[in-house]
């Protein structure tokens, strides 16, 4: 089989429609699909929030892996909903994703166009839990942000190795510092690190931020703040070495394996469209934010090339 794996899509159906004839598929029967029965798209997940069309992109993304034209991973966006619409056990007036002002902001956009639409949104709720958290095809891996194996192996242990979430994981996952929460954050929202004080930073909403995402897949011992943030962004402590004891914490990714991933907002004219190794693959080029949807074309490669990322 032969993959295209698609980035963040975060409502853009437009986008999404342009770069499926980009690559050559057509809406038959009621579904995009490749007319080479050995090629099969791939979604990177977050599908929802932020952008117009959101109801119109499940529409498109749903069908096609119903019906054997790709497949897909959970992103954090859909994790998040998960958690926002369901409520803790024995507690009917408590959510396991706080209603808060920030987590109703990141939504709004999702809950206003399904408002008329509840029973479809109960329909995708469903779907989405029954979305793998990650995936391993052939020569290749799958994930929203962070292929780490200890968190991949406790993932496969607690599922059986389904790869999918059930009722009890969910509920554990949103209990902060339980390590059911530990793995789900770092496989759909990467690893992080705190910052020194006095080192500000804002992310892309403009929140302040006293955590930086970082560069997981590479070694951190004796490297920056500056050297390890990933995308990179000018740090006011940028020059600074990062804490032995953080770096301790961590580990490179040093399997030879290539790992495609989405979550971290790079940007266009910021950032080029390339790999960041040979292995590892960021395909998220903030389409929200008026950057482009970005593919890789996969055509049975050990080693990746950045002639193969296809955009819109």
């Amino acid at each position: 089989m032969k993959y295209d794996i698609f980035g963040d899509i975060h409502g853009h159906a437009d986008e999404l429609c342009e770069l499926l004839n980009k690559l050559s598929y057509t809406d038959k029967s009621g579904h995009y699909m490749h007319p080479d029965n050995r090629r099969k798209a791939i979604f990177v997940g977050d599908f929802i929030d932020r952008g117009p069309k959101i109801k119109e992109t499940l529409e498109i993304v749903k069908p096609m892996v119903e019906n054997g034209a790709a497949l897909a991973v959970l992103g954090n966006h859909e994790y998040n909903a998960l958690c926002f619409h369901t409520k803790k056990t024995g507690q009917p007036n408590s959510w396991l994703r706080a209603h808060s002002k920030k987590n109703l902001g990141q939504h709004e956009e999702t809950l206003r166009q399904f408002k008329d639409h509840n029973d479809e949104w109960q329909e995708y709720l469903k779907w989405f839990m029954a979305l793998p958290l990650f995936l391993e095809i052939e020569n290749f891996r799958v994930v929203h942000a962070a292929w780490i194996p200890a968190a991949i192996d406790r993932i496969r242990k607690w599922t059986s190795g389904s790869l999918k979430l059930n009722d009890g994981l969910l509920e554990m996952s949103a209990s902060e510092g339980s390590e059911e929460f530990d793995a789900i954050e770092t496989v759909l929202k990467g690893i992080e690190i705190p910052l020194p004080e006095g080192c500000p930073f804002e992310d892309k909403d403009n929140n302040p931020r006293k955590k930086i995402r970082i560069r997981w897949w590479e070694p951190a011992a004796n490297k920056t703040y500056g050297e390890m943030i990933f995308p990179k962004e000018p740090l006011k402590c940028g020059k600074e070495k990062i804490a032995r004891e953080e770096t301790a914490k961590l580990s490179a990714y040093n399997d030879t394996v290539p790992v495609f991933f989405g979550h971290y907002w790079r940007e266009p004219g910021k950032h080029e469209f390339r790999i960041q190794t040979e292995h590892i693959c960021c395909l998220d080029y903030s389409v929200a934010n008026g950057g482009s949807l970005v593919a890789y074309r996969w055509e049975g490669e050990k080693t990746l090339k950045n002639n193969r990322l296809l955009w819109v």
